[in-house]
């Protein structure tokens, strides 16, 4: 086969995959696309996906013997009932009866004219306010991939950008946890990028911060550098988009005005589930020259095809819900784990230390007794939100490992730095916290932090040995 011939059959299949995360992340019982092509006047199906037994789809169909005929020219989505806009027998890739009542077609503008309709199908009214995020990123993911073939036609003796790109969206799946679905998306997104890196931005301990990078990124950033307005991660959040920049003179910056080495230039992109902004991908390479349309396209689409896999399993998420940490604004263990394990793993040079550790409350079973469920939990978010590392001027974050007991990522430059911010965490639990209702509790707090040397040790042995310090602390002041 050649090349260009398995661009194609690599395109079938991204559309294939689109069409099938389409239909899943938005509950409908069948999905299909038709190509209209207009010199032989017929509708050509591309890919069709559906949960129902009784549906055999036409390859081609001349637009006089298909209900869609009167909707080549559609601009905008459109809605339509059985019995009302069309009749039943106008759905003839059903066979027996028809279980769909709702019909949502989908237009796909290319260069100004209606190039494909996507259908929806459904037994029960279509939403549109529930899945119209992933409607759009439907639609643009199919417009990057069509316009990336499309290039990839014009330069295939060239360039081979398009090597492999099927087999990278296949190992993005639905079946992963929406943790490893982030580490899979950064990972081949930095197969993209060979002088530069992947990372990744989340929301936690109420505010924006850098989460994990890709294991081989280049001069990677600091986990748990909080994000900056006047930012490119600032500015993709705001608008919703995508935005790309070439770095002149370090600017502008990726994420904060504390961050180095920003060279190059840097892609970054917003994840946008069930309509809410949940994390920024930054791609970033020191040769702008790497972003090429095509290689944009790609790293976008990488993005895209990871949050419709995250959003199949999801249902609608409430407005203040935070998709990677608990509701005490920690974050899960899955994406902790999978941080500490890259930086265990990292063989680049770096100045930075990490110290890995374990920090509870001294004085919980008095707390416990004291207080109700809805006031511990409200504890537990005022202390996540103080132990975060930024609030003392340092790069780091807060997990989860279970109830009262916090995991904390915390990098330094010198042993004195973790030093300084333990004390400093110490002196500021002194004092009464106030929780969000603004009742105020007298707290201790215990740490136990191991130093970490990246290539040492297995994470779960790293866990272990914090969780020993800790219980080490408690007993020698128990």
């Amino acid at each position: 086969m050649d090349r260009e011939q398995k661009a194609l059959v690599e395109f079938k299949q991204i559309v294939d995959d689109l069409v099938y995360l389409l239909r899943e992340s938005t509950g409908a019982q069948t999905a299909y696309l038709y190509w209209v092509n207009r010199s032989r006047k017929q509708f050509v199906l591309e890919t069709n996906s559906t949960s129902l037994p009784n549906v055999m789809f036409r390859d081609r169909v001349r637009f006089e013997q298909h209900f869609l005929e009167n909707y080549i020219d559609l601009e905008s989505l459109l809605q339509l009932k059985t019995g009302r806009d069309i009749g039943q027998s106008d759905l003839q890739h059903y066979y027996d009866f028809v279980p769909v009542r709702h019909l949502l077609l989908i237009p796909f503008i290319n260069n100004g004219e209606n190039v494909a309709i996507t259908v929806l199908e459904t037994e029960q009214k279509f939403l549109l306010s529930e899945h119209e995020e992933a409607i759009e990123a439907y639609r643009n993911a199919l417009a990057n991939v069509l316009n990336t073939y499309l290039e990839l036609s014009d330069q295939f003796k060239s360039e081979s950008v398009w090597s492999g790109y099927e087999q990278t969206l296949k190992a993005i799946s639905p079946k992963q946890h929406k943790a490893e679905i982030l580490n899979t998306m950064a990972e081949k997104m930095q197969q993209l990028l060979p002088n530069g890196g992947v990372t990744v931005m989340l929301r936690g301990m109420d505010v924006w911060t850098t989460v994990l990078n890709a294991t081989s990124s280049d001069k990677s950033m600091v986990p748990g550098v909080v994000m900056e307005e006047k930012s490119m991660a600032y500015d993709a959040l705001q608008k919703g988009e995508p935005q790309f920049s070439i770095h002149f003179n370090q600017n502008p910056k990726r994420v904060s005005v504390d961050e180095k080495n920003t060279e190059g230039a840097t892609l970054a992109v917003p994840m946008l589930v069930n309509g809410r902004r949940h994390g920024v991908v930054l791609a970033y390479d020191k040769n702008p020259l790497t972003f090429k349309e095509s290689t944009k396209h790609q790293l976008i689409n990488l993005v895209r095809i990871a949050v419709l896999s995250i959003q199949v399993n999801l249902d609608k998420l409430p407005v203040d819900k935070d998709l990677f940490t608990t509701s005490h604004g920690n974050f899960i263990p899955d994406i902790w784990e999978t941080a500490l394990t890259k930086e265990i793993s990292r063989t680049t040079e770096s100045t930075r230390k990490l110290w890995f550790g374990m920090v509870t409350i001294d004085n919980l079973q008095s707390l416990r007794s004291k207080y109700r469920l809805e006031e511990l939990n409200r504890m537990q978010r005022a202390i996540v939100g103080i132990l975060n590392p930024s609030n003392f001027g340092y790069h780091g974050y807060i997990g989860f490992n279970s109830d009262y007991v916090f995991t904390c990522l915390l990098f330094c430059e010198t042993d004195d730095e973790h030093r300084q911010w333990t004390e400093a965490v110490n002196q500021r639990f002194q004092h009464p916290v106030e929780l969000s209702d603004g009742k105020r509790i007298n707290l201790g707090i215990k740490f136990g932090f191991i130093k970490i040397n990246p290539g040492s040790d297995e994470v779960h042995d790293v866990v272990r040995k914090a969780k020993k310090e800790l219980s080490g602390v408690l007993n020698a002041t128990g």
